[in-house]
């Protein structure tokens, strides 16, 4: 299986964005798709959601408040039925007292300041009832009452939480939507770049990939036959095999976007890089050092091919100095071309690429 380096630049870029948008809920592109597909969905879902998260948030405080009521209530019922009692046995007293016959002078009086004492005691406790019950259940009573209306007050309005709730996350929906879309023409790039990385993976590891290959350069590179100095470069696969090296751009387009003046031609995309990478490349191979191995006939220049993968549609045309395919005519266009380096000198270029990719060249 054909040796990878590096991440599909698409994926790279779509991470950048959403990291930058501060969406974290995507971990993949399928993730994306079906955040999209299933949007209206997920809005009517979130709606419930929060509806039923609001019912419960109510549910709760009426169930805390009125477990706090029974305990109120109980209390106060106690301190009710404990004076209510003291009454009873006084107003008991008092008509027992009342129906007692003296035996003398003396008994007499006693029994009128006893009767009359408790009496005294009756008619106050009567008088002061509420506040008797008041007092005693002051201390705990104040607390529960306390929380109480502290839970009243967090009751909600229904309808006017839901729907300040459900405004404020159907902002968020509609955020990570349009990121979403904005997302598309990498999420369509790299759909086709993983597709030919897959297709590329199927061939032996005497191959070597390179995503995402680019290079900045100090000192810009002259381009004589198109007058034109090119500061940088980058490829969305780069092929190492004995049979040479190979520039594939990738492109996801329909028949529409093929026909379309105003989309960047791809072909002199990949010319470009091509011409960029042919100069740094055979320059590097004729210093000391060379990696690849000398011909006694004279000094050997690396052969390199330019090559743009069609995912579904591609021109009739054909254009010069670039080769075009659709996607299952990969691998096949790529097996055609006889070996021309050892394993050796594939090795000795693979290293020089590692070394100099997402780096800048004086």
């Amino acid at each position: 299986m054909t040796v990878v380096i590096g991440q599909i630049e698409s994926l790279i870029r779509i991470r950048e964005t959403l990291d930058q948008k501060g969406i974290t809920r995507f971990n993949s592109i399928g993730d994306i798709n079906k955040f999209i597909k299933n949007y209206n969905n997920e809005k009517e879902e979130t709606f419930f959601k929060i509806q039923n998260e609001v019912d419960l948030e109510i549910d709760v405080l009426l169930a805390e408040w009125h477990e706090l009521q029974k305990e109120y209530d109980t209390l106060q019922a106690n301190a009710i039925t404990k004076y209510e009692g003291r009454i009873s046995k006084l107003n008991k007293r008092c008509i027992s007292l009342d129906s007692t016959p003296a035996k003398n002078a003396f008994i007499e009086v006693v029994i009128f300041y006893q009767y009359y004492f408790f009496k005294v005691i009756k008619y106050v406790l009567e008088k002061n009832f509420n506040s008797l019950i008041s007092w005693k259940t002051n201390k705990k009573g104040g607390i529960l009452k306390s929380k109480i209306n502290e839970i009243k007050a967090k009751i909600p309005n229904r309808q006017a939480t839901i729907s300040k709730r459900f405004t404020k996350k159907l902002n968020e929906l509609e955020y990570i939507k349009e990121v979403a879309y904005s997302l598309n023409s990498l999420i369509a790039g790299a759909i086709g770049e993983n597709l030919v990385e897959k297709e590329l993976k199927k061939l032996p590891d005497t191959h070597v990939l390179f995503n995402d290959f680019s290079v900045q350069f100090n000192k810009p590179i002259y381009n004589k036959s198109e007058n034109k100095r090119i500061y940088s470069i980058q490829i969305d696969h780069l092929l190492v095999s004995r049979a040479g090296i190979f520039i594939i751009e990738t492109k996801n387009w329909s028949k529409e976007s093929i026909a379309r003046f105003d989309m960047r031609s791809p072909i002199s995309q990949i010319r470009r890089a091509s011409f960029a990478l042919f100069v740094i490349l055979n320059i590097r191979n004729s210093a000391e050092g060379s990696f690849l191995n000398k011909h006694h006939w004279g000094e050997r220049k690396l052969q390199i091919r330019n090559l743009i993968v069609m995912i579904n549609n591609k021109p009739k045309e054909e254009f010069k100095f670039v080769t075009v395919k659709v996607l299952n005519e990969l691998n096949e266009f790529i097996n055609y071309f006889e070996p021309i380096y050892d394993e050796s000198e594939v090795r000795s270029i693979v290293q020089h690429l590692k070394n100099i990719k997402n780096s800048r060249i004086p």
